[in-house]
C-alpha cells in the first residue's frame, strides 16, 4: 500500500497545486491531510474546497479549530511580528463561507490506514510538538493510550522527520505551504511544498521525502491580489528555494 502524507497547507493555494501534481506521477493508493487547511494564506476558501475535492480523510488541525472560533482579540505572546500575523488570521476566518465551514467541522481528531495512525499535533493534543528530543516516557504514554500501530505520521512542526523506533517509527511530512527557514538572522517562508510517501510491504513502513518547487511570484502576486491586512509586510516574507 502506498499512502500519500501532508497537511499544513495554510492555505497556499499554489503549493498546494504542485504538491498534489507531484502525488499524482507517484500513484499514491490513498491520500490523508494532516490539517490547518487554510489559516494565514491568500486562498483559505479555495484550499477548503481543494481538500474537499479530494474526498480523503483530513484531520482537524489547531488552525482548522480556531477557524471556526469566534473572532478574538489580539493577546501579546512575545513573538516577532505577532500582531500582523492575529491580524490575517483573523482575516482567514472571515474568507469562509458557511458550506466551507461545515467542511472544516467535518475533519477528525484522527485519521487510521491498516497499521498507520494519522494526526496534527499529537494524538492528545492538536498543538503539541512531537520533536526529536521528545522523551521516551512520552512516547510511551502516547502510544499506550491511543494505539500501538507500526506507523504514526503527524504534523505541526512543519520540519520533515523520521524517527524510527524499536519496531515502529513517527513520521512528520514537513509543510505543503508554509515551510520555513533561518538563512541568517530572521524567518522566511520558502516556496518548497513538502510532503511524504508511506509504502507499506511487509510489517515496515518506508518513508520517501517530497520537496516540490513552485513559483514563488505565484504566492506574493496572490497575497498583494488579496485585501488580507498586512499583505506587504507577509509578501516580503517569501523567498524561492534554492
Amino acid at each position: 500500500m502506498r499512502v500519500a502524507v501532508f497537511g499544513d497547507i495554510h492555505g497556499n493555494l499554489p503549493a498546494l497545486t504542485a504538491a498534489l501534481s507531484d502525488m499524482r506521477t507517484l500513484s499514491p493508493d490513498a491520500l490523508v491531510c494532516l490539517g490547518d487547511v487554510a489559516m494565514d494564506g491568500a486562498w483559505p476558501g479555495e484550499c477548503v474546497e481543494r481538500i474537499a475535492d479530494l474526498g480523503c480523510p483530513v484531520v482537524r488541525g489547531n488552525a482548522d479549530r480556531m477557524m471556526l472560533e469566534p473572532p478574538a482579540p489580539f493577546r501579546a505572546r512575545g513573538f516577532p511580528d505577532e500582531h500582523a500575523l492575529h491580524d490575517i488570521s483573523e482575516w482567514s476566518k472571515a474568507q469562509l463561507s458557511r458550506a466551507q465551514q461545515d467542511r472544516v467541522r467535518t475533519y477528525a481528531a484522527t485519521a487510521q490506514f491498516p497499521d498507520l495512525l494519522c494526526f496534527h499535533g499529537s494524538p492528545a493534543r492538536d498543538n503539541e510538538e512531537l520533536v526529536a528530543s521528545t522523551a521516551a516516557s512520552h512516547w510511551a504514554t502516547l502510544r499506550d493510550s491511543y494505539g500501538v500501530q507500526s506507523a504514526w505520521a503527524g504534523g505541526h512542526t512543519h520540519k520533515p522527520l523520521h524517527l524510527p523506533y524499536e519496531g515502529w517509527s513517527y513520521f512528520n511530512p514537513g509543510s505543503v505551504g508554509l515551510p520555513y527557514e533561518r538563512p541568517r538572522e530572521r524567518m522566511v517562508n520558502v516556496a518548497r511544498a513538502e510532503y511524504l510517501i508511506l509504502d507499506h510491504a511487509g510489517a515496515s513502513w518506508t518513508p520517501i521525502f517530497r520537496a516540490v518547487l513552485y513559483s514563488v511570484e505565484d504566492v506574493i502576486r496572490g497575497i498583494l491580489a488579496s485585501d488580507m491586512p498586512h499583505a506587504r509586510w507577509l509578501a516580503g516574507e517569501w523567498v524561492g528555494a534554492v
